[in-house]
């Protein structure tokens, strides 16, 4: 939509971030804490949302200081693989997002939680429940505008939500963030890991940053079937799995009950930048620095994943490397440039209120979606939604009686450009 594109002004400012890529990449991780600056602008904590499974989710509200009506934007961050909400960039989104008025909520997806009945968490980049169930517990809660950031490998998941759920996902506009949206073969930095010197010392870092993960989560993974007479977690493991694609292959495989040898099958399923655009409701804009070390040009975003659906704004830039768009005194110009889109959507978009009836209905049609959608048919989707929010709509003869035309679409544009940077 031109407008929405026009007046998000953050959109329009040269993006800032150091030109070589490995060094605006290690400072996106390594630089101090915003909070060590901003002390006393925004409240923190942390809870835990049940689901009817047994299973929970983690996640940490960021509020302003001063208390916010329920009608305030809310913005759900979703952080790098084995990351957490104390990661720097993600407090940075958080600063920012608090600074406009506005609440983040930043789902912990990589805290694993399990039961008899199932799992719920992990980095599985093609399970949705965590953020399905996360938007149902803020659908009820909160009745402004509701959107949500992706990160890296957030990006990723956040993406594969969308596309799973479709015309039904709950969300009001969606961002990624130097997130890569292919995986198959094209993708050779995931299999190629050993192609060069540099993309080795990458791969070595994110499958280090996978085994803390592991290691972190160490009781929690015993439980599990697949691994309570395993020695996947002995010390040898840590010397052997020296990629990512060994540690899916090793890790992610089993925890959703897949074998080993269907590991390519779940790199196509997690690859999304194909078929986003079929049945997008809502605005989506993707992120990419042209010199990310992780995503190689054959599968960066371009002009025909933005010409494959009027909803998708991609914005592709010079320098920026992963996730590093950061300076000292001025921030993240990426996360800047989400926050602008999701105010320019917010007062440009002519998608009608929902009632409190109708986004509780949402919540539903979207566990459906997933549902129909899972390859293995492990998990029951509806148990991740919030039934509180959901109570009204649980008899039969109310659900036959809904409208299931009943969401505003986007007005569709009449100008067929997308404008890229």
């Amino acid at each position: 939509n031109k407008k929405i594109f026009g007046s998000a002004i953050g959109l329009h400012i040269q993006p800032w971030g150091f030109t070589n890529r490995h060094f605006a990449s290690l400072l996106a991780q390594v630089r101090p804490s915003p909070f060590l600056i901003h002390r006393g602008i925004a409240t923190r904590k942390i809870e835990k949302i049940p689901s009817p499974s047994g299973c929970h989710i983690e996640v940490e509200f960021f509020n302003p200081s001063s208390p916010v009506s329920r009608h305030a934007p809310t913005i759900i961050i979703l952080h790098g693989v084995g990351g957490h909400s104390r990661e720097v960039y993600v407090e940075q989104a958080a600063i920012q997002i608090v600074k406009k008025g506005w609440r983040a909520v930043v789902l912990n997806y990589s805290k694993i939680s399990i039961t008899q009945e199932g799992s719920v968490g992990g980095n599985c980049l093609t399970e949705s429940h965590d953020i399905s169930l996360l938007v149902s517990h803020l659908r009820k809660r909160h009745c402004g505008f509701l959107g949500a950031i992706g990160f890296s490998m957030g990006g990723t998941k956040l993406a594969n939500y969308i596309l799973r759920t479709k015309e039904h996902c709950n969300l009001d506009a969606a961002c990624t963030i130097s997130s890569p949206l292919d995986f198959t073969i094209d993708n050779d930095t995931v299999h190629e890991p050993h192609a060069n010197f540099v993309t080795s010392i990458y791969h070595f870092i994110v499958s280090s940053h996978l085994k803390l993960w592991m290691l972190k989560n160490y009781n929690v993974l015993r439980k599990h079937h697949s691994f309570q007479s395993s020695s996947l977690l002995d010390l040898s493991f840590w010397f052997t799995h020296l990629s990512v694609p060994e540690i899916d292959r090793a890790i992610t495989m089993p925890l959703k009950g897949r074998r080993e040898s269907d590991l390519m099958n779940y790199y196509i399923e997690a690859s999304s930048l194909r078929t986003l655009g079929d049945g997008l409701k809502i605005p989506f804009m993707c992120i990419t620095a042209m010199n990310d070390p992780f995503i190689p040009p054959p599968v960066i975003p371009g002009r025909e994943m933005a010409y494959s659906n009027q909803n998708i704004f991609v914005v592709n830039t010079k320098c920026g490397g992963h996730i590093g768009y950061w300076r000292p005194e001025v921030g993240c110009w990426a996360t800047n440039a989400a926050i602008s889109f999701f105010d320019s959507v917010k007062v440009n978009s002519n998608q009608a209120f929902k009632s409190k009836y109708l986004r509780q209905a949402g919540s539903l049609d979207a566990a459906h979606s997933l549902q129909k959608s899972s390859t293995t048919g492990l998990t029951n989707y509806f148990d991740f939604v919030d039934l509180d929010s959901c109570s009204d709509l649980m008899d039969e003869d109310a659900l036959k009686s809904l409208n299931r035309d009943r969401f505003v679409p986007y007005t569709e544009s009449t100008i067929d450009v997308k404008k890229m940077l």
